[in-house]
């Protein structure tokens, strides 16, 4: 079973479709807007960040970890059905179980999103 998997959310609310582990502190991956999103695509592109970057960041413990913020997450255009938003996700920094990442998502090769996500492991002392 891979991390996406694992992941507690699962369709309809598992955002991230695809991912690529790029080293250990960066991710790729990618979203499909389609027509049947139970939430509006912008939380869903929002949603799909932070999960990538718990993938990042969990992936040796096989568990999930909080969301614990979003900061300057901005979407500047309309996500449509049929987009496919591609994300880079990549760890600032790390302070025992908590995680500061920052995100950018882009559509047809232009930026449309962005934000900074921060994440705890389940036990702080991880």
């Amino acid at each position: 079973m891979n991390w996406l998997e694992s992941l507690p959310h699962q369709i309809p609310f598992r955002a991230a479709s695809a991912a690529r582990r790029i080293d250990n502190k960066t991710i790729e991956g990618t979203f499909l807007c389609t027509a049947n999103e139970t939430l509006p695509a912008e939380v869903m592109v929002a949603e799909a960040m932070a999960q990538l970057a718990g993938g990042l960041a969990f992936h040796d413990t096989h568990g999930p970890g909080f969301l614990t913020g979003i900061d300057g997450c901005e979407i500047d255009r309309p996500i449509e059905v049929g987009d496919v938003v591609t994300f880079v996700v990549t760890l600032e920094a790390q302070f025992g179980g908590v995680f500061r990442f920052r995100g950018t998502g882009s559509v047809a090769g232009l930026e449309c999103a962005r934000g900074r996500f921060y994440l705890a492991a389940p036990d702080a002392q991880t």
